[in-house]
C-alpha cells in the first residue's frame, strides 16, 4: 500500500516530494513568464489605443491588472494539483489516483495533440485579432488637433469592428477548443438556436434598436464627439453602439438612449457651426455708430490669430434684428468650425461690453413708466 511505501522508505518518499515540487514549480514560473509578457503586451497596446481617452486607459488598466491576478492564482492552483497528481500517479494514493490515471491516459492517447492543436489555433486566433486591429487602424484614421466629424466616426466604427470581431473570433476558438475536448458542440448550437428563435420573439425591440444603430453608423448621421440633440435632451456624444446611444450633459449627467427610439436627431457640429451674436443697445443710441462698433469688433476678433482658425469665413453682419421693450437688438453670424461657436459667441461678447463701455454706448436695461391719473 501506498503508506507502506512512505514508512519503509521516508527517504526515497521526501525525494520524491522535492523531485515533483520543483517539476511543478517550473511550470508555474513558466507559466507566470508567459502571463507577464502577455500583460506588457496588452499595457502596450492599450497605451496606444488613440481612439481611447484617458479615463477609458485607466479602467482597461484597472481590468487588466485584475485579469493578472486571478490568472496568477489560477496557475498557482494549477501547481499544487500537478503536484499533488503527481504524488499520487507515484505512489497510487486512493481517489486522487483515479483522477490523475484518467488525465495521464487522456494525454497519453491524444491529448498532447489536442492541446498542441488548441495552442496553435489560439495563437492563430490572437494574430487575426492583431491584424483585424491594424487594418481597422489604417483604414479608419483619427488623427487630429480639432474636432471633426469624421475623426470621430471613424472611432465609433474602429471601435465597433474590433469589438465585433473579438467577440466573434472568442467564440469561434471557444467552440473549436470544446470539439476537441469531445463536448457535443453541434448539439450545443442545435439548442441555441432554438433559444435565439424563442427569444428573438420577446425581442422585437432589441432588433428595431440594432437595425437603427447600424443606420446610423452606416450612414454616418453622428458620431463620438458630436454635439447633438434627441427629444428633449441634448449634450455630447459620448459613446455609440448598435444598441444604444449616450450622451453626456452640460450637469455631466449620462443620458442612454435605446436606437430604437431616436426619431430624430440635430446635430450641432455638423460639417461646420455657426454662432449668432445678439447685442442690445438703448433706444437712444445712434444706430450708425452701434453697427460701426459692432462690426469693427468683430473684425477685429476674426483678425485676431488665437481666434481666427476657428472661422472660417468673415463675419457676417445682419443689422437690426428686433425692436423690443426695453433697447435694439444687431445680431451678427459667425461660421465656424464644429463646436466652435459657442466659445467664440462668448468672447465676442466679452469684448463687446468692454467696447460698449469704452464709447458710452448704453446697453439696455428694463424701463418701467408709471403714470398717475390726477384728481381735481
Amino acid at each position: 500500500m501506498w503508506y507502506e511505501r512512505i514508512v519503509n522508505n521516508p527517504g526515497d518518499f521526501y525525494l520524491t516530494l522535492g523531485l515533483y515540487a520543483l517539476v511543478a514549480i517550473g511550470f508555474f514560473f513558466v507559466a507566470l513568464l508567459l502571463l507577464l509578457r502577455w500583460v506588457r503586451y496588452a499595457q502596450r497596446t492599450i497605451d496606444e489605443r488613440d481612439i481611447w481617452n484617458d479615463e477609458s486607459k485607466a479602467v482597461e488598466h484597472q481590468r487588466l491588472h485584475l485579469l493578472r491576478r486571478y490568472l496568477r492564482r489560477t496557475f498557482y492552483i494549477l501547481a499544487v494539483a500537478l503536484w499533488f497528481g503527481l504524488v499520487a500517479l507515484e505512489y497510487q494514493v486512493p481517489v486522487i489516483y483515479n483522477l490523475a490515471s484518467a488525465i495521464r491516459a487522456w494525454l497519453n492517447t491524444g491529448g498532447f495533440g489536442t492541446l498542441i492543436r488548441i495552442g496553435v489555433v489560439g495563437v492563430v486566433t490572437f494574430g487575426i485579432l492583431a491584424v483585424v486591429r491594424r487594418s481597422a487602424k489604417i483604414l479608419t484614421p483619427t488623427t487630429g488637433q480639432r474636432f471633426e466629424r469624421e475623426v470621430a466616426r471613424a472611432a465609433t466604427i474602429r471601435s465597433i469592428v474590433e469589438s465585433t470581431a473579438r467577440v466573434l473570433l472568442a467564440v469561434l476558438f471557444v467552440l473549436y477548443a470544446l470539439n476537441e475536448l469531445g463536448a457535443p458542440v453541434s448539439t450545443f448550437l442545435a439548442g441555441l438556436g432554438i433559444l435565439g428563435l424563442a427569444v428573438s420573439f420577446g425581442a422585437q425591440s432589441l432588433v428595431k434598436d440594432l437595425l437603427n444603430g447600424f443606420f446610423i453608423l452606416a450612414e454616418g448621421q453622428y458620431g463620438v464627439g458630436d454635439v447633438v440633440r434627441i427629444g428633449e435632451l441634448s449634450g455630447d456624444v459620448e459613446a455609440i453602439t448598435l444598441r444604444t446611444t449616450t450622451l453626456r450633459d452640460l450637469d455631466g449627467r449620462a443620458h442612454i438612449i435605446p436606437n430604437g427610439q431616436i426619431n430624430m436627431v440635430s446635430v450641432m457640429s455638423k460639417d461646420w457651426s455657426r454662432a449668432i451674436a445678439d447685442v442690445d443697445v438703448a433706444y437712444k443710441t445712434d444706430l450708425d455708430k452701434a453697427l460701426e462698433v459692432f462690426q469693427d469688433e468683430a473684425t477685429k476678433l476674426y483678425e485676431d490669430p488665437e481666434w481666427k482658425w476657428r472661422m472660417l469665413e468673415p463675419p457676417a453682419m445682419l443689422g437690426v434684428q428686433t425692436l423690443g421693450a426695453s433697447g435694439i437688438t444687431l445680431r451678427l453670424l459667425f461660421k465656424t468650425l464644429p463646436k466652435e461657436q459657442w466659445g467664440i459667441s462668448r468672447e465676442f461678447k466679452r469684448r463687446m461690453k468692454a467696447r460698449f463701455q469704452q464709447e458710452g454706448i448704453e446697453i439696455p436695461y428694463p424701463h418701467v413708466k408709471i403714470l398717475t391719473e390726477d384728481k381735481e
